[in-house]
């Protein structure tokens, strides 16, 4: 079985909807650090970034992991259908990271 017609309909499905779990990721840490991260001295900016930017590398490796359930179910017979059901992984997945980043920031100290 030639894998890269199941690659290919991967990426061209899970990129462009990486550009949507990341910005309802970044508005949630707007919304819950975006205060007091401009309150601080530019110190504590670069503090903030170099953690938004780990947690940002860490919700994006998580990502990933949508991959591996996509590919198992396109190379099913099951794959027409789940094509036209792969926005509920995606939902799903955005749920779970955004409870995920809001318990993180609620329990940091800093919101």
């Amino acid at each position: 079985m030639d894998i890269k017609p199941h690659i290919t309909d991967a990426v061209s499905y899970w990129e462009r909807k990486r550009i949507t779990y990341n910005g309802v990721l970044a508005l949630l840490v707007i919304s819950c650090w975006g205060e007091d991260i401009l309150a601080g001295t530019p110190a504590h900016w670069l503090g903030a970034g170099i953690v938004l930017l780990v947690l940002a590398g860490i919700a994006n490796v998580l990502y990933c992991a949508a991959y591996a359930v996509d590919l198992a179910f396109q190379m099913t017979p099951l794959k027409a259908v789940w094509q036209q059901r792969r926005w509920l992984l995606f939902t799903s997945g955005l749920l779970l990271a955004s409870t995920l980043a809001l318990w993180i920031m609620l329990h940091s100290g800093m919101a």
